[in-house]
């Protein structure tokens, strides 16, 4: 009993062993698991048929039905057209450049009727004649031509007559004087820097003219910035004392040291003298280690010597550093 049990069980299992390793040599013949990057290639999938779902042939249409049955009138000729059409462009072009250029010449006409009291390049030269005619003095005889104005107002105080490079008699030229925007204070000596009253350095150049009675008239300027807020900005640097201290020029009455040359820099090479050494050069020696040449001192008419700039001070533009 016990026998056929194991027996049929055996038989079983062999068949089902047997199921598994045919179904498994199918898919996968001889796998090499051990491979890495091995791979067996697919089997090639059978095409599959495709239906394909396309409208029904359309019916031969019959050919008592086909356009080429029905009557068509002929198309016109397209080039007669065209020719035709350029001719009339072609005459209303004309006519419309005739009717340009009548409108031109009327046009025309009318500005030069209109440019009558127009000055324009053609009649700026005879607006000038006639502007500068004038009825000549019969007591002018002789005159004199400059063209510089301080020798016309010397030449009107001497009652001689001046004459302009056009020939028009000039009877009086601009003068000018300085006035003090702080004081009001005119001066007519044009070197002064700073004010004779205050003492400050704000004079201004006015353009004035005598009348015949000796009165003065000034005439003042409109724009703003005549009167600009320029040294403004920065504040002054304190006044430094000593020999050798360089302060910026602001009053007239300001002491200055006298910063002098050096005696080194100051004395001549002289061939005559007694002290003099034959066979030293001839030339003079440059003082370039006393403190005079170190601070760039130089014999000016104004005290000699450097002094510290003011930086409110207006400077050149577009100039070159060396």
């Amino acid at each position: 009993m016990l026998n056929f049990q194991s027996v049929f069980l055996y038989l079983e299992l062999s068949v089902f062993f047997l199921q598994v390793k045919v179904s498994s040599s199918i898919q996968h013949p001889e796998t090499p698991l051990n491979i890495s990057g091995f791979h067996l290639p697919s089997k090639p999938k059978p095409p599959r048929e495709t239906v394909k779902h396309g409208h029904p042939d359309r019916e031969l249409e019959d050919l008592e039905f086909s356009s080429f049955m029905f009557w068509r009138n002929p198309l016109p000729n397209i080039d007669c057209d065209l020719q035709e059409l350029l001719i009339d462009e072609g005459e209303d072009v004309a006519s419309e450049d005739e009717k340009e250029e009548n409108g031109f010449e009327e046009r025309k006409d009318e500005d030069s009727d209109d440019d009558d009291g127009w000055i324009t390049p053609s009649n700026i030269k005879q607006i000038q004649r006639d502007f500068e005619q004038c009825t000549v003095p019969e007591d002018v005889r002789v005159g004199c031509v400059t063209t510089d104005f301080a020798m016309q107002n010397v030449l009107l105080q001497m009652g001689l007559h001046v004459l302009a490079v056009n020939g028009m008699l000039i009877r009086e030229a601009r003068s000018y004087i300085l006035r003090c925007h702080g004081c009001f204070r005119t001066t007519s000596d044009m070197s002064r820097v700073f004010c004779s009253h205050c003492g400050n350095k704000t004079l201004k150049k006015v353009s004035v003219t005598v009348s015949d009675d000796g009165t003065l008239h000034m005439h003042f300027s409109r724009n703003p910035k005549v009167l600009n807020p320029r040294g403004l900005r920065y504040s002054l640097p304190n006044p430094k004392g000593g020999k050798y201290a360089v302060n910026p020029h602001l009053t007239e009455d300001q002491r200055f040291p006298q910063l002098r040359l050096s005696r080194k820099a100051r004395q001549k090479t002289d061939v005559f003298a007694p002290d003099y050494v034959a066979g030293l050069s001839p030339f003079a020696e440059n003082d370039i280690s006393s403190r005079s040449a170190i601070l760039q001192v130089r014999d000016n008419t104004l005290g000699a010597g450097r002094r510290r700039s003011n930086p409110n001070a207006s400077r050149k533009k577009f100039v070159k550093k060396r």
